[in-house]
């Protein structure tokens, strides 16, 4: 190769390294100025959450909510306060969950663990029993089980309840139902990583669902079926870990214009039954008790949009009483 030649591929490719870098930059300023754009509108739907919530220390979660902030106890969750040392004669439950099991909608007092909590705790010959709520709106499994690993044992708990509703595979910042919290709180420090990642992210969930049905519930278990089940197994093993049994608590959803005696997802119900009892979990299902009522007495009804995951105060009282009634059933307690 001649001098000459050497020199011009030489100043070609500091050009070429130059105009990579340019386009780097230009793309990260591009990027962020459509995600400023997007979290604006963000903030104008979910303007006040910084109030009461925050960005969480640990990545994995995300967020969380403020320790002693409207309505919530020193360890940013919408419960009583318990000490993590529990007194001798008291059976402690814990419930991993999402804004079913936080009780969203209703009252602190109506919710299902809460109920379940006054329940126990009638004609107990001096026994104690204590559910300890560790839920947040919003989380998604892989957030869950942050809370299993690094909180719930911290309570020295009997027994564990997972709380799991059939939007829980979703990701907590990609999958748009139950994600917006997620993208509020989420500040990605490289845009163009971030917008690549999405990207990756959406093609690989092409190809897994491809021959998925539609619907979103059905979708997510169809596309994600192998991290459903990975993650069910990774309950049992932190369950086994720590020698405290887990009940695998399944949530039906409202599906508009159906009543329970047409219920589109039972198959689903079933699939998750079979695997999660197959792991060695204990499984209750609510669909066994909500299908003798109308869905509509039990729902909770919102005036902007249609909730097809949260109960009413009825639907929890009735949820509390069949969980309490399959715990003493299987003498879980």
């Amino acid at each position: 190769m001649s001098k000459r030649y050497s020199q011009k591929w030489k100043i070609a490719s500091r050009f070429l390294l130059l105009a990579i870098i340019a386009g780097i930059v230009i793309s990260e300023m591009i990027l962020r100025k459509q995600y400023i754009n997007e979290y604006n509108k963000l903030v104008s739907k979910y303007e006040g959450r910084e109030l009461d919530m925050q960005v969480d220390e640990d990545p994995r979660l995300i967020y969380s909510f403020k320790p002693n902030k409207s309505g919530f106890n020193s360890q940013g969750y919408r419960d009583y306060e318990y000490p993590y040392k529990k007194d001798e004669g008291t059976f402690r439950m814990v419930v991993i969950g999402d804004s079913i099991a936080q009780g969203q909608e209703i009252e602190l007092e109506e919710s299902f663990p809460k109920v379940l909590e006054r329940r126990l705790n009638v004609n107990t010959n001096g026994k104690k029993y204590e559910v300890i709520v560790l839920a947040t709106t919003g989380y998604s499994t892989v957030q869950e089980l942050v809370l299993l690993k690094e909180e719930a044992f911290e309570y020295n708990p009997d027994l564990i309840l997972w709380s799991y509703c059939l939007n829980d595979p979703a990701h907590p910042v990609f999958h748009s139902a139950n994600a917006e919290l997620g993208r509020y709180f989420f500040k990605p420090k490289i845009h163009l990583f971030h917008f690549l990642s999405k990207k990756i992210f959406y093609f690989i969930e092409k190809i897994k669902g491809e021959h998925c049905v539609r619907e979103y519930h059905q979708f997510l278990h169809c596309a994600y079926w192998n991290e459903v089940v990975s993650n069910i197994k990774k309950i049992k093993k932190i369950s086994d870990q720590w020698k405290t049994p887990v009940v695998f608590l399944i949530h039906p959803i409202f599906e508009q214009g159906r009543t329970y005696a047409a219920y589109s997802l039972a198959g689903l119900h079933y699939k998750l039954k079979d695997v999660a009892t197959k792991q060695g979990l204990r499984v209750i299902d609510l669909l066994d008790v909500y299908k003798n009522y109308n869905s509509n007495f039990i729902k909770h009804h919102s005036e902007h949009w249609y909730d097809c995951w949260h109960p009413n105060a009825v639907g929890h009282l009735i949820a509390a009483e069949y969980i309490y009634r399959r715990l003493v059933a299987e003498n879980m307690l």
